[in-house]
């Protein structure tokens, strides 16, 4: 028999001579509700599973299963499991990260503020860039506040440029896609398929209770070689709109210490919060993976980024959960039971999905000071963006 559908429920047990480990999964099809059971699961703080073997299954997965019907000594009927196929996993998120000891990237304060460049983009009219971007801050705060009192708060504008400065920057460049010459550092061009970037500077020292702490972070937007855009309303040349709050909502996902749910080509090996491994881009069209707001890619011209998923929120609410102390008091701890490898990454706005590469730039940052006891040494500035195989893509970072 064959049977394909959503696993609602999985539950393991002994078998009565105590010999193995049984699950039980409930598999919800258009016909109804089948229990399969299938060798392996985990009881009593044991496990067991068979090597090979079918994926054992747990609630969230979408399963083709081939299975056949047997009697157990005491008559009992079984759908027994013989075969499977996983076409959806399980929803997760992935976090940013990690530190040299393997920390995932975090926020101290509940409430971090985030200042945007006087100058915005000439490409929206009207100064409509800044409504959108209180927009974009608006969704994260609003869509996460009944289970986390995490806030980010836009502190208005100024002209200023990125950099270490414990000043939380959006800034939108028109005119050249790249961080510019400082003292005796020479520009630093970006990828012109990068449609945005984020920089973080956090702790990097194993031996601190805050390592993985967030210091500094700042977003930059493309207007170089993609055309910023408000409801496809652009004065920008590029032919590829990439829609201003769509780009933004997911930076920010970054700036909050969220990763790409799946992998570029060239990406490092990762593992969402279920710790199971983050499945490559090009091997998934799972719609919990493609659909989420941090999902890698996007068309030209998107909007559905600008909401945010069911994982965007559980992740949120997860690593800052709603303490009821009060929206700025800073922890002493790192968030979170689990620190997951992950990084910050970007999107890719593109005319068809395609697979892509991300390049890492890892530099000891030289500016600035970090509070006591903090050593030079264990400052790390951390900017990944993300290259296109093939075809012109935005990306974010």
């Amino acid at each position: 028999m064959f049977i394909d559908g959503d696993v609602i429920e999985a539950h393991s047990h002994w078998t009565e001579d105590h010999a193995a480990i049984v699950t039980e999964a409930t598999v919800h099809t258009p016909d109804g509700d089948v229990v399969v059971s299938q060798l392996g699961g985990s009881v009593d703080g044991l496990g067991m599973i068979q090597m090979p073997g079918p994926a054992l299954l747990e609630p969230g997965m979408h399963v083709s299963v081939a299975a056949h019907e047997d009697l157990d000594l005491s008559l009992r009927e079984h759908v027994v499991l013989d075969s499977v196929k996983v076409t959806a996993y399980p929803s997760g998120y992935v976090r940013t990260g990690p530190t040299k000891a393997g920390h995932s990237l975090y926020w101290q304060s509940r409430s971090v503020s985030v200042t945007v460049d006087a100058a915005g983009t000439a490409e929206i009219p009207a100064d409509q860039e800044f409504t959108i971007i209180d927009a974009s801050i608006a969704t994260w705060n609003n869509d996460t506040a009944k289970c986390s009192n995490f806030k980010v708060t836009d502190t208005g504008k100024k002209a200023m440029e990125v950099g270490n400065d414990k000043v939380n920057l959006i800034k939108l460049r028109d005119t050249v896609w790249g961080r510019p010459a400082s003292g005796s550092d020479p520009a630093r061009m970006y990828s012109s398929l990068a449609a945005g970037i984020t920089t973080a500077v956090y702790v990097d020292d194993a031996s601190s209770d805050h390592d993985g702490a967030i210091v500094d972070a700042d977003i930059e937007i493309n207007g170089v070689n993609f055309a910023i855009s408000a409801n496809n309303q652009t004065t920008g040349t590029a032919p590829c709109h990439a829609e201003l709050q769509n780009t933004l909502t997911h930076e920010l996902g970054h700036l909050h210490g969220l990763e790409h749910p799946c992998l570029a080509s060239g990406d490092p090996p990762r593992t969402d919060n279920l710790g199971r491994p983050v499945p490559s881009c090009s091997a998934t069209d799972d719609p919990k993976i493609v659909d989420a707001t941090m999902y890698n890619f996007q068309q030209c011209g998107e909007t559905k980024k600008e909401d945010l998923t069911a994982d965007e929120i559980q992740a949120i609410c997860d690593i800052y959960p709603n303490t009821g102390g009060g929206c700025c008091s800073a922890s002493d701890q790192r968030p979170g039971a689990s620190f997951l490898v992950a990084g910050i990454t970007g999107l890719l706005v593109m005319r068809r999905r395609k697979s892509s590469r991300r390049a890492w730039h890892r530099s000891i940052d030289r500016k600035g000071t970090f509070p006591s006891p903090l050593s030079r040494q264990n400052r790390e500035i951390f900017t990944i963006g993300d290259r296109a195989s093939r075809r012109a893509v935005i990306l974010l970072s």
